[in-house]
């Protein structure tokens, strides 16, 4: 059933990807037509085909001229949450480190749609740096149960053991096997402009990185606000 909280063609990509990683349409083999996913998925060409695009993009599929479109890979070229921005921006040769501005725990009322209304969560809000300079706001959920005994204190400035994902592998044993991501244009709130030294009001990149356990239970929404990209390359 598609989630009528996110954008149609978001939901018709986050269930083709679950076909896919899960081998009911395994690598090599052609996906039904176009004309067969509309009627499946019950919405309009556009939406079949935005979500196609971005399967293509994350390398999951391609499509061949008079053969349809094939099963590429079941693993994203582009799963950049999975791997976290501390180790992008150490792989970069650049030094990352961050700061806790606001950690909580929260009943989930609206904070974010990603989550059932009601639900316990970990609010943990931080300011990241590269090279000593604010980079961006990271504005983490994380579900209460999974994540139980969460506080402070596993948290570090500088190092690997700054990263939310560093924590939750290492010191809650939870390993990551589906993850999403939406990308938009928003407008800087005036608490994060503060913290990043801009203007309330004008546009910012919001990123949000949604993953998903070994249950297929959601652990994690970190929604990133930022003005730079959110890729690396390394240095020569």
């Amino acid at each position: 059933m598609l989630n009528q909280s996110i954008p149609k063609y978001q939901n018709v990509y986050s269930e083709i990807k679950n076909f896919i990683s899960t081998n009911k349409w395994p690598i090599g083999e052609i996906i039904p037509s176009e004309h067969e996913l509309v009627d499946f998925f019950k919405v309009s060409r556009i939406t079949i085909r935005s979500a196609l695009n971005l399967l293509e993009n994350d390398g999951l599929i391609v499509r061949k001229r008079g053969k349809g479109t094939l099963v590429k890979s079941s693993f994203n070229e582009n799963d950049g949450c999975f791997e976290s921005l501390t180790e992008k921006i150490i792989a970069n040769g650049d030094s990352p480190s961050s700061s806790i501005l606001e950690f909580k725990k929260i009943i989930n009322k609206k904070n974010t749609k990603y989550f059932a209304t009601g639900t316990q969560l970990y609010f943990v809000k931080r300011l990241r740096k590269v090279n000593g300079k604010p980079y961006l706001i990271s504005n983490a959920f994380l579900n209460y149960k999974l994540c139980f005994g969460l506080n402070k204190n596993y948290f570090t400035e500088e190092g690997a053991s700054q990263s939310i994902i560093y924590i939750l592998k290492n010191n809650f044993g939870i390993n990551f096997t589906e993850n999403s991501q939406y990308i938009c244009a928003k407008e800087l709130s005036v608490n994060d402009s503060n913290a990043l030294n801009k203007s309330p009001g004008i546009p910012c990149l919001s990123q949000e990185c949604l993953l998903y356990n070994n249950d297929n239970q959601l652990v994690l929404v970190d929604q990133n606000i930022t003005f730079n990209t959110l890729m690396f390359n390394s240095k020569s």
